[in-house]
């Protein structure tokens, strides 16, 4: 006969264990989560800074081909 081993504290050691060890996952996946949002946001903000950059010369540019074809009848 073979002898019988009580295995029940072992697998709630290694239950107790892997739910420490996913709720450290959790934890590492949120803060992950927040720095990713928060540089997407920066780089968002950086992309709309950007853009608007380019939009204030095609106004000039605009401006300054309507005053040219004013004065210069040839452009038109």
């Amino acid at each position: 006969m073979s002898p019988r081993y009580d295995t029940k504290p072992t697998l709630d050691t290694v239950l107790e264990r892997l739910d420490a060890l996913g709720e450290q996952l959790n934890n590492r996946m949120n803060r992950f989560e927040e720095r990713i949002e928060a540089r997407l946001d920066r780089i968002e903000s950086e992309v709309k800074k950007t853009g608007s950059e380019f939009y204030e010369p095609r106004a000039d540019f605009r401006e300054l081909r309507a005053a040219l074809k004013e004065h210069i009848p040839a452009i038109r």
